[in-house]
């Protein structure tokens, strides 16, 4: 397990480099409009996913349940999620013709192609998780994470427009499906069958209610710049854009970093170890309190040089970095708390809290807009809601695994 975490750390710094000088390029090239309207595509983009209504939640949480119960077949699982979750993604697509976006039809067809391409490699990285392959899962994460950041900023040094990002994209996600049908091939559902309409009810029956807590945290993270802007002017919503998907990385270098034990988490649960998974969480939470220590501390002293040095723009965005980084320690330390609960059913406990953060959230949200204060009041509301979120989801870990543990015991 040393050997993958290193990997998936290795792929991610390095990947999140080329992102950085690429992220970097892209903002200082791009006028503070331009690059204020790619964070408005950005957001359209991030939110498309709630269309899949919770298949891929149910199918993580299910296979490693199917592949430690012999007599569940985990192959036909997959195949079933995979081909319902496609006819979603057809379906979705077109809701980026409906919106107005000003980019030509011609890029909104590659994106649209991108969308649908980049959907069956996520699905393969599902299934060898799963299966523990994260060999293999991490040659696609590679291409991903690392050629993909790589392209994208040749093609936009090359042309210097929003396009050649999406461009870029495309040619990453059609050899990322080629690589990904060759270790696990499409098969096509052509008889809807009882069988096949059990299994979606079983993936539905937990990702529906998983999928409901995923969709809260993603409106929850996306909050603050939904209202900027509605009510803000462009330039300031590319200014919180750029200190935000800055601060971001730091939530993003850890998720890769406790990815697997999350699956190891739900092999855990699913055998009933709940010894094994209370040293699990704590460990990893331990682990990832150092790495965390290490990088804010680092992008903090290093953040006003990098915009004097590099950037040249966005000055006196120093404080709101600063609380944007706090934002995303504590939307990092949440997830193995959140994970152990969708393992466990828990949804209903979980989704209680989410709604009371979001409702909290938009409610401050809703005042700041009204009164029209400073955006740093936007990453208040967030850090607010975020700590309250932190102290029910691990009280509530500790309190329901010392229930589970008793009965192992017994």
């Amino acid at each position: 397990m040393t050997k993958i975490v290193l990997q998936n750390l290795s792929i991610t710094i390095l990947s999140k480099l080329i992102s950085f000088v690429s992220f970097l390029y892209i903002t200082k090239v791009l006028t503070t409009t331009d690059y204020g309207n790619y964070v408005y595509i950005l957001m359209i983009l991030s939110v498309l996913p709630l269309f899949q209504f919770g298949s891929m939640h149910g199918s993580m949480i299910l296979l490693p349940k199917y592949i430690v119960n012999k007599n569940k077949d985990e192959k036909y699982l997959f195949n079933v999620f995979n081909n319902f979750s496609y006819l979603l993604q057809f379906l979705t697509v077109g809701v980026l013709f409906l919106i107005k976006i000003e980019l030509s039809k011609y890029i909104l067809i590659i994106i649209a192609f991108n969308f649908l391409l980049s959907k069956y490699s996520q699905n393969t990285q599902i299934y060898l998780n799963a299966n523990l392959k994260f060999e293999r899962s991490n040659i696609i994460k590679v291409i991903d994470q690392v050629l993909k950041p790589i392209l994208v900023l040749v093609l936009f040094y090359k042309y210097q427009n929003i396009e050649s990002i999406f461009i870029a994209q495309l040619i990453i996600s059609s050899l990322l499906f080629i690589l990904s049908f060759y270790f696990i091939r499409f098969k096509f559902i052509t008889k809807i069958d009882y069988k096949i309409i059990s299994t979606i009810k079983t993936i539905y029956k937990i990702g529906f209610f998983v999928y409901l807590t995923w969709a809260i945290d993603i409106l929850f993270r996306t909050a603050d710049r939904w209202f900027i802007s509605q009510f803000y002017s462009l330039d300031e919503l590319a200014t919180y854009g750029f200190t935000s998907t800055l601060a971001m990385n730091i939530w993003l270098l850890s998720m890769s970093f406790f990815a697997p034990y999350a699956q190891i988490l739900y092999k855990n649960v699913a055998e009933g170890k709940f010894i094994e998974v209370k040293k699990l969480v704590e460990k990893t939470n331990k682990n990832l309190y150092i790495l965390l220590a290490i990088v804010s501390i680092i992008t903090i002293v290093a953040y006003p040089y990098l915009l004097e040095l590099i950037v040249h723009k966005y000055f006196g965005t120093y404080f709101l970095f600063f609380i944007l980084v706090i934002v995303s320690i504590f939307l990092t330390i949440n997830n193995m708390y959140i994970y152990y609960m969708i393992s466990n059913n828990l949804h209903f406990r979980l989704l209680k809290y989410q709604s009371f953060i979001l409702s909290l959230n938009i409610l401050l949200n809703g005042i700041f807009s009204y009164y029209h204060l400073d955006i740093v009041y936007f990453a208040y509301s967030t850090i607010i809601s975020l700590m309250i979120y932190f102290i029910l989801v691990r009280r509530y870990f500790y309190k329901d695994i010392i229930k589970k543990i008793s009965k192992e015991l017994l």
